[in-house]
C-alpha cells in the first residue's frame, strides 16, 4: 500500500533563482521541503539565509566570505561556486588550526586564527547550538569581520522558551563534558557521529547577542511560500558591525 501523496508548493527559489517546486513527504518542514530545481536540493532554512543574503547585500559575490560548517548544498553550495573570495572552515579535532583539512580551513568558532577585518559577510547555518562559548565565537566573529560587515546565522529557536539561553551541556576545565538535559546530536557534515547540542535559544536570543558583542542585532522570521520558507526553525539573525 502506497503511502500519502507528497505536499507539492510551487514558487520561485532565492537559491536557484528559477521556477521551483518545493516537495515535502510529510508536515514537518525542516528537513524535506526540498527545492527540486537546486543542484542536490535546499531547504527552508538555507533558503532563508539566501533571502536575506540576497535582500541585504546583493553584490554577495564580490565581497570576502567566511562560512562555517558549510553543507555540501543550498546556498552553501552556491556562494562556494559563485563568489570570488569564499573561505569554508570546520573544526578538525587534534589538527593544526589554519591548515587546510578536506579542503576546508581548520578553524575553532571561538578561537579563530583569521586577521582582523578580514571578512564582509561571515555565514552560519546550524552552528551556534553546538558551540560550548557561543559567546566568544560572537566576539571573534565582529573581530574578524569589516566595519559595517554582517553575520548571517541561522540556528533552531524554541518558541516556547522565554528565556534567552537554556543550556543542555557544558564542558569542563579538564575538557570533560557535563550534561545538564538529555543529549541531543545534530547531523554534521564532516562527522558520522553528528553533533552535541549544547544550548537551545530562546526568543530573547537576540538581547543575549547584542550583550555578547556589540552588533546591532535583528531577527527575520519567515511564513513565505514563493521562497519555500515555511515551518518551524527558518529564524535568521542579521547582526551588522557598525561602521
Amino acid at each position: 500500500m502506497s503511502g500519502p501523496a507528497p505536499i507539492r508548493i510551487h514558487g520561485r527559489c532565492p537559491i536557484c533563482d528559477a521556477p521551483a517546486v518545493y516537495e515535502a513527504h510529510g508536515p514537518y518542514f525542516r528537513n524535506s521541503l526540498i527545492c527540486k530545481s537546486c543542484p542536490k536540493g535546499s531547504v527552508p532554512r538555507e533558503r532563508a539565509v539566501a533571502l536575506v543574503l540576497n535582500e541585504t547585500r546583493p553584490n554577495w559575490r564580490n565581497l570576502a566570505i567566511h562560512e562555517c560548517s558549510p553543507a555540501p548544498r543550498g546556498i552553501s553550495l552556491k556562494m562556494q561556486t559563485e563568489c570570488r573570495s569564499y573561505i569554508k572552515s570546520n573544526y578538525f579535532e587534534g589538527e593544526r588550526f589554519g591548515a587546510t583539512i578536506r579542503d576546508h580551513r581548520n578553524e575553532n568558532l571561538e578561537a579563530q586564527t583569521f586577521a582582523d577585518a578580514t571578512f564582509d559577510i561571515v555565514v552560519t547555518v546550524d552552528v551556534f547550538e553546538h558551540l560550548f562559548d557561543p559567546a566568544a565565537a560572537l566576539r571573534e566573529i565582529f573581530r574578524t569581520l569589516r566595519p559595517g560587515g554582517v553575520m548571517i546565522s541561522a540556528f533552531p529557536m524554541v518558541k516556547q522558551l522565554s528565556d534567552a539561553v537554556r543550556w543542555r551541556a557544558r564542558r569542563e576545565a579538564d575538557g570533560s563534558v557535563t550534561h545538564l538535559l538529555p543529549a541531543q546530536y545534530h547531523g554534521n557534515p564532516i562527522s558520522s557521529e553528528g553533533s552535541l547540542v549544547t544550548v537551545d535559544y530562546g526568543y530573547d536570543a537576540h538581547l543575549q547577542f547584542a550583550e555578547w558583542a556589540p552588533f546591532d542585532v535583528r531577527v527575520q522570521r519567515f511564513a513565505d511560500r514563493t521562497a519555500g520558507v515555511l515551518g518551524e526553525f527558518t529564524d535568521v539573525f542579521l547582526c551588522t558591525k557598525p561602521n
